[in-house]
């Protein structure tokens, strides 16, 4: 008859054997396979160079806009509740676009599609979580609101595919009224990502938020790596990414053709996820400048006001061993926000001389500062900016940065 010890050793492997087979790894889920007209995930060999890395798990991106519909399958595991600031009725997971299919969903869906559903649409992070924050698309003013609450819902990312009309804010074409809440995103640690618009074949108009000193604005480029037709013409424009000749999920599951520079902030904002996935450490700062300083040209080398410094180029951005970055390299962004910031800040009893641009010009102009409505002076001994007056200023928010209607 066995003995207590042989009892003893007995369960003693038995528990051994189970803690061994908990410890095995796991395989990791696989990864879902893009559409073949996500023609993006080619030109960036994400499937070959990016995913083996990672795919944005742990990085939260806030998706200020219409909001996002999180009970489409493609959807389904990414969305996380998130904040209605139009009329609170929701908490961002539902899409109330009545202008286009669902800007809000097609954003989400291009950072963070799971694939499955009829579509099998896959976003380029699609490990990343999206915070939807639901604004207005008549009223520019909550987009201060708006960055303020994804910072503090722990977004690390903050993708605004949307733009005002900034012609009236000159020479800097941001309201002041935005400067605390991007100051407060980068002082968080938050990379804030804009759209460049879809004027540069027409009006060309500036646009905020993405014209604001402190944002990564990008431009589109097509499938052929050509500058998209459309895209502004800006000496705030500082990257580029896929936007020409795009396929996009609706609110309602189905797929349809557009074109934007929506889509190329909403893939650079998935881009930015990942960097931060696999450099948990890096700073915003840090990642910004590598975003900048490892982009390929598109046509002539160095910067232009259509696709900045060049196309995006994630391999090399998220890779700080193999395409090492000089601690000193140029961050005009970051640059221009804090000498913006200290302009606005100034108590010079006479307007002060702001700057043209983070990256086309280093001259100035002498402006007093137009706000969404109102008029300020600097004035009086240097103490203090005084309220002369109201102006009414219409920023009237379009709809350029939507895609088009199948």
């Amino acid at each position: 008859m066995p003995t207590i010890r042989y009892w003893r050793r007995f369960a003693a492997a038995v528990v051994a054997s189970v803690i061994a087979c908990n410890a095995t790894p796991q395989a990791a889920a696989a990864a879902p396979s893009p559409r073949t007209d996500e023609w993006w995930f080619r030109t960036w060999a994400v499937q070959s160079k990016i995913w083996p890395m990672t795919r944005g798990a742990g990085v939260t991106v806030a998706v200020i806009d219409s909001g996002v519909n999180a009970r489409l399958p493609e959807l389904a595991h990414a969305v996380v509740p998130g904040v209605d600031l139009v009329d609170h009725s929701t908490d961002g997971r539902v899409d109330l676009d009545t202008e286009s299919p669902g800007h809000g969903t097609a954003t989400a869906a291009q950072i963070s599609g799971q694939g499955g559903g009829s579509s099998g649409y896959v976003g380029l992070a699609p490990e990343a979580k999206v915070l939807p924050i639901r604004i207005s698309h008549s009223d520019g003013g909550q987009t201060p609101e708006a960055i303020k609450t994804a910072v503090d819902h722990g977004a690390k990312v903050i993708n605004m595919s949307y733009g005002a009309d900034a012609t009236v804010m000159t020479p800097v074409h941001c309201s002041p009224d935005l400067a605390p809440a991007i100051g407060y995103a980068l002082q968080h640690d938050v990379v804030l990502v804009a759209s460049s618009g879809n004027e540069g074949a027409g009006s060309n108009w500036p646009s905020q938020p993405a014209s604001c000193p402190g944002v990564l604005a990008v431009g589109a480029v097509t499938k052929e790596l050509h500058p998209w037709v459309q895209t502004e013409r800006q000496n705030y424009v500082t990257i580029a990414a896929p936007g020409g000749d795009m396929r996009l999920l609706d609110k309602q599951g189905r797929m349809h053709n557009g074109a934007g520079t929506s889509s190329a902030a909403a893939l650079t904002a998935a881009a930015v996820a990942l960097i931060r996935a696999k450099n948990p450490a890096m700073p915003a700062r840090t990642i910004i400048q590598r975003v900048l300083a490892t982009a390929r040209p598109v046509g002539s080398p160095g910067w232009n006001n259509r696709t900045g410094f060049g196309l995006l180029d994630i391999s090399a951005a998220i890779d700080p061993v193999g395409h090492p970055v000089s601690a000193t390299a140029p961050n005009p962004i970051y640059d221009a926000f804090e000498r913006w910031q200290k302009q606005i800040s100034s108590t010079s009893p006479t307007p002060k001389q702001l700057l043209q641009s983070p990256i086309a010009s280093n001259r100035a102009k002498k402006s007093t500062f137009l706000s969404s409505g109102t008029l300020w002076l600097i004035a009086g001994g240097g103490l203090a900016a005084t309220l002369i007056g109201v102006v009414a200023i219409a920023l009237i928010l379009r709809s350029r940065n939507r895609f088009r209607r199948a």
